[in-house]
């Protein structure tokens, strides 16, 4: 279990997020600058907190009340950078080693030639990073963020640099390692289509604070407010009144066009009530049917 609540200031920007994260895959979405790779290196020692807690596993990472604040390499904490931080000067092997010498040669090796085989970079054990592709540099650097069996793995929007045929093999690779990983991923991402993939659960980014944290069916089905909706990826959202609650759905007039829209229910909303009525772009569907939630409209452009 991991579990975060910091806080630090800088000049015109503040980070303030909490969250607990186990055994999950949590997807941090947001805009850039928003503070989401600031919280990744508060979890791994790369920066300090102003004030706050980190636990992971029971254990105080940093406390600032307790004045606790453990160095990066005693955090059994993984980061995957997003240019990947490979160090030049060392082999594959030796790069994937780096992070776990005090170990007994042979069971050092013997981990170093499983993760290898994992990432599919076996072949490539002799070669140094210049030698590499970007898809074979990232698979090297998550193997050797997982070398020294961390608690937790911190990835950096790690395919952002990826065709989209690779991205989509690595994310499904991502998905297999996680099945025996034992610990909890965050994962930074600008692609929505990657977050809502990866995560089992999201949290959105909002000027250095959670706009919302929850289940990747809670976040994405039910934003908590149109900020939350924009960022994950709804571009139509209209004003409404509610109109009346039947049968599950709650009917929503829509002045701006002039309909009622049929919507399932989402806890109690009483007749009258002001809402926001958001509709994905992959729900909207041409059709020469009459029937409900429909809009007549003139095609522009096929």
């Amino acid at each position: 279990m991991l579990s975060v609540d910091i806080k630090r200031t800088l000049p015109g920007f503040k980070l303030e997020v909490a969250f607990k994260v186990n055994h999950d895959i949590m997807a941090i979405l947001g805009p850039s600058g928003s503070g989401k790779t600031m919280t990744l290196q508060c979890i791994a020692g790369l920066i300090t907190p102003d004030e706050g807690r980190i636990e992971l596993n029971g254990q105080a990472l940093y406390d600032s009340a307790s004045r606790v604040s453990l160095p990066s390499q005693r955090r059994r904490v993984g980061f995957v950078f997003q240019n990947y931080a490979l160090f030049p000067h060392l082999t594959v092997r030796q790069n994937v080693a780096y992070g776990i010498s005090h170990l007994p040669c042979q069971e050092a090796e013997e981990r170093v030639q499983r993760l290898l085989a994992t990432m599919h970079v076996d072949s490539l054990s002799g070669r140094y990073p210049r030698q590499l592709s970007a898809g074979q540099q990232q698979r090297v650097a998550i193997a050797r963020a997982l070398a020294p069996d961390p608690d937790v793995l911190l990835l950096d929007e790690p395919f952002s640099a990826l065709d989209t045929q690779l991205r989509e093999r690595l994310e499904m690779e991502l998905l297999a390692i996680h099945q025996d990983f034992k610990g909890s991923m965050l994962l930074v991402t600008h692609d929505l289509v990657e977050g809502y993939k990866l995560g089992t659960r999201i949290a959105v980014y909002q000027a250095g604070a959670i706009a919302q944290c929850g289940s990747r069916e809670e976040v994405f089905d039910a934003p908590a407010d149109r900020t939350v909706a924009r960022l994950t990826g709804v571009r139509n959202l209209m004003d409404g009144v509610v109109s009346g609650v039947a049968n599950g759905l709650t009917l929503v007039d829509i002045p701006a066009w002039g309909i009622t829209l049929e919507a399932v229910s989402r806890g109690d909303v009483p007749v009258g009530s002001r809402v926001t009525v958001g509709i994905r772009p992959e729900y909207v569907q041409l059709t020469y049917r009459d029937g409900h939630n429909m809009l007549e409209v003139d095609v522009l452009q096929a």
